[in-house]
């Protein structure tokens, strides 16, 4: 996973004209090892205003980060995905344009793989795959093999049982 950080001033400090800060990565922190380090950061204020004025995140996460703080789901979500690989992450970022949520239990039983396609078009690299995966390609002769309609199978397959974006290919059920 990539690098989690944020930028964290005060409200105090901005107002008197300085963007005085720091960046705090986030990546193996829980949200009291955050604060306290935002606290140890701007001890010299009595009580601070957190300020987080800029952020660097996977996009599935930008949406719980604010200026004025960050969303409980952020932590959560945070937790879940700490130890999925970035590709993973991109598909599950997917899966949220898709679904339009973020579960990252439905997500592992729903994804299926990616499939980048010739020119951008997966529905015959995904049709191929699921014939080869199937087993049905072995029972059809050799030489007939170069009739069959893979682009529109992936396509019929990708309306009727799974759901794609971007090339990340989920299952509907």
């Amino acid at each position: 996973m990539e690098t989690i950080k944020i930028y964290v001033g005060t409200y105090e400090k901005y107002n008197n004209g300085s963007i005085q800060g720091a960046w705090i990565d986030v990546s193996e922190l829980d949200k009291e090892e955050f604060y306290s380090k935002c606290k140890e950061l701007h001890k010299d204020e009595t009580d601070p205003e957190f300020m987080f004025q800029d952020w660097e995140c996977p996009d599935l996460l930008d949406e719980f980060i604010s200026e004025g703080g960050t969303n409980p789901e952020f932590w959560e979500l945070k937790g879940q995905i700490k130890d999925l690989s970035d590709e993973q992450i991109e598909a599950l970022n997917a899966y949220q344009n898709l679904f339009g949520t973020i579960d990252v239990k439905d997500f592992e039983d729903k994804y299926f793989g990616h499939f980048q396609g010739f020119f951008g078009d997966i529905n015959t690299e995904f049709g191929e795959y699921m014939l080869e995966e199937m087993g049905e390609l072995q029972q059809v002769p050799e030489h007939l093999r170069y009739y069959i309609d893979y682009e529109a199978y992936g396509r019929d397959l990708l309306i009727s049982d799974f759901s794609e974006y971007d090339g990340f290919v989920f299952r509907n059920c």
